[in-house]
């Protein structure tokens, strides 16, 4: 029972936030009954209560919705948050090893379209129920006629309100029928934008509790013992290549004169991704416990895997010059912004690597996640569009070299600020700039821009939408003055 209403209620709760509407303060609106829920629903099944703590990344995520505007972020969050509430659930609720992940997660993805017949069972059943326990029979009532009259109360006051205010009105116009005109094709799509994410929701929530069986057939494998002597031929063959490499890209730093720095820096960035790959999947492989090996072999693995480190780490801080020497030339963008912060990631990744190493004692892949999804929160909430726009400003004053056109394909209001800020220089470009433009006068492009994001921002939204970057720069705005 308890399943079904919290399901029903998130249903609807996403259709009034969600439909329709730009994702702002709705965000977390949604997150925190989804959590509140999902823990209630799992009362007694929770073996790790360490892993709710991935709660709090997903409530920091929700809401960068509501402070920042970035659109890569927005997107990408819509992926993480939810992954990150599947693992949060896998995790807290079993013990299972970091390679049957994957597989739980597409699990839990996949699994709830099975549990449809079985949701459509619970009500037929729930409806039909004649229970002889009139203490249970009397609770069941209480609840179902509790859940009724709220509703039918709650939609009584919001019909109410919404008629004395057009305000108040706005926010509930998704649910709401039109009381002027009765449209049965609304009112079918309306139903039905509400009873899918029931099933889905409702066939989750029952997956996530009778996930045992499933859970016991993917730990449930026998374990082979294997031989190590592969493994350690690869990482020496390796550290050899990496020792060429290494010379390779410490002689071509001092002598970049003549090499095109996009090519040299994102070359430099893609190659580390795949040789920290490589890296840590040779780590993880060499100190799998069921290897069979000698004290000898131990000892020789050590010393090659911590080889292996020191050249993960010459090749990052190679990979960090050239990508400050590109930087100082081009500007900031978001990509470049990114390889900054996933570099740092991955020095830090490399000191739990090495303790991996040398001790073996600590659960690297839970280290390697709690590093991973900290440094994934502090990009989302270090503001990097403000970051980009205020630095290219800058350069623009101290070298008059500047891509404005970038600047505005950010399309956010974080950057306005900024933007006004070039306004006021009176900007024009020089024959020194990176991007050519084909419009003769950058400055009037600029305040037409400018105007546009002003009438933009003096659009009327809904309250699930507000947003306080957008609050803020529709201040700021009231500054704008054409300035030709």
């Amino acid at each position: 029972m308890e399943l079904l209403i919290g399901a029903l209620f998130l249903s609807i709760w996403q259709y009034i936030l969600f439909n329709k509407q730009s994702v702002g303060i709705s965000a977390i609106l949604f997150a925190i009954p989804v959590l509140y829920i999902t823990i209630r629903l799992l009362k007694g099944k929770i073996e790790n209560k360490k892993s709710l703590l991935i709660s709090i990344p997903i409530i920091l995520l929700s809401i960068t919705y509501f402070i920042f505007d970035n659109t890569v972020f927005r997107c990408i969050n819509t992926v993480i948050i939810p992954l990150l509430y599947i693992i949060m659930i896998i995790t807290a609720t079993s013990n299972i090893q970091a390679k049957s992940m994957i597989k739980m997660v597409i699990i839990y993805i996949i699994q709830p379209i099975n549990y449809i017949g079985e949701v459509i069972k619970k009500i037929i059943h729930l409806v039909r129920s004649k229970d002889n326990k009139e203490e249970t029979k009397g609770e069941k009532h209480n609840i179902i006629k509790a859940v009724f009259f709220t509703i039918v109360i709650a939609l009584i006051v919001i019909a109410l309100l919404s008629s004395a205010d057009s305000e108040f009105s706005s926010l509930f116009s998704n649910l709401l029928i039109d009381l002027h005109f009765f449209s049965i094709p609304a009112l079918v799509i309306k139903f039905f934008s509400i009873i899918i994410p029931f099933f889905y929701i409702a066939g989750f929530f029952m997956n996530m509790l009778n996930i045992d069986d499933v859970l016991e057939e993917t730990e449930n494998k026998e374990v082979k013992t294997k031989d190590g002597f592969t493994i350690y031929m690869m990482i020496t063959a390796l550290n050899v290549i990496y020792l060429i490499f290494c010379y390779t890209q410490i002689k071509s730093l001092f002598t970049i004169e003549n090499i095109k720095y996009s090519s040299y820096a994102r070359q430099g960035f893609f190659q580390l991704m795949i040789v920290s790959l490589i890296n840590i999947v040779m780590i993880l492989k060499a100190t799998d416990k069921n290897l069979k090996e000698t004290e000898k072999q131990k000892k020789y693995k050590k010393i090659i895997c911590i080889i292996m480190l020191v050249f993960t780490l010459l090749i990052i801080i190679s990979s960090l010059a050239r990508m400050t020497i590109y930087q100082q030339n081009y500007g900031q963008t978001r990509l470049r912004i990114l390889v900054d912060f996933t570099l740092i990631t991955e020095i830090i990744l490399l000191i739990p690597t090495a303790l991996y190493i040398t001790k073996e004692n600590i659960d690297l892949v839970k280290t390697y996640f709690v590093i991973i999804v900290t440094m994934y929160c502090v990009v989302n909430f270090s503001n990097i569009d403000y970051i980009i726009a205020k630095s290219n400003v800058d350069r623009y004053i101290e070298t008059g070299k500047i891509d404005d056109g970038y600047l505005k394909r950010l399309d956010n209001t974080d950057i306005i600020e900024q933007l006004l800020r070039l306004q006021e220089t009176k900007f024009e470009y020089t024959n020194n700039d990176v991007y050519e433009d084909n419009s003769k006068n950058k400055l009037t492009n600029l305040n037409n821009y400018l105007g546009q994001k002003r009438d933009e921002l003096d659009e009327k939204h809904t309250l699930p939408e507000f947003n306080l970057s957008k609050c803020l720069g529709r201040q700021i705005m009231k500054s704008f003055r054409y300035n030709y």
